[in-house]
């Protein structure tokens, strides 16, 4: 017969977990640029975190302006709120509407901020300078084929806000069957299944 194991899983719901040992974790760190600083203490040094941060800023006018987060959960170091909170004051950010279908086109009629979009062959024009001129700090920009419309902006707030008003507007009633109109980028909308006959 041989030896049979003397573990099993047949009344408990959990085996044995190993002992508990209290040495120092390791630590992970991760840089960022110098603006990362204006969250402060009280981003940083938060009470009720799970794992707490340890920030360190370095002026070094060799190697620039640089902050380091450390943690000994290497996914704390990566919160979106540091990585917005940079990205808001260097890049921006920016959503991309993709028009798709037969006659779908955006257009600046005569310039910017005007803008014009057809949501096919016979439909009407809307015009849409409205949503357009409502942010000033929000910019609009259309490529030339005028299949796609790009929302940049400082805050990704205040361009979803405007980019999903935009969609709304450039999306027909039958959208979901016929796959016309607007999509955002990277999330390509559901189509209905074609029978076969």
């Amino acid at each position: 017969m041989g030896r049979k194991p003397t573990e099993f899983n047949a009344f408990d719901v959990e085996l044995p977990k190993e002992p508990f040992d209290p040495k120092p974790y390791r630590l992970h760190v991760r840089k960022y640029p110098g603006i990362a600083s204006g969250l402060g203490a009280e981003y940083f040094y938060r009470e009720d975190q799970r794992s707490p941060l340890t920030y360190y800023h370095l002026r070094c006018p060799a190697a620039g302006d640089t902050v380091l987060v450390g943690a000994t959960d290497a996914r704390a170091i990566q919160a979106r709120t540091i990585d917005n909170y940079v990205k808001e004051r260097t890049r921006g950010f920016a959503v991309q509407l993709i028009l798709e279908g037969r006659g779908v086109k955006a257009y600046f009629e005569p310039k910017y901020p005007f803008l014009k979009v057809r949501l096919g062959v016979g439909a009407k024009v809307r015009d849409l300078t409205e949503y357009v001129t409502r942010d000033p700090d929000i910019t609009v920009s259309v490529s030339k084929a005028g299949d796609l419309v790009v929302v940049h902006g400082p805050n990704k707030e205040r361009v979803g806000t405007l980019a999903f008003r935009l969609y709304k507007k450039m999306t027909p009633i039958l959208m979901p069957y016929t796959g016309k109109g607007a999509h955002f980028a990277f999330h390509p909308v559901k189509r209905k299944p074609m029978r076969k006959k």
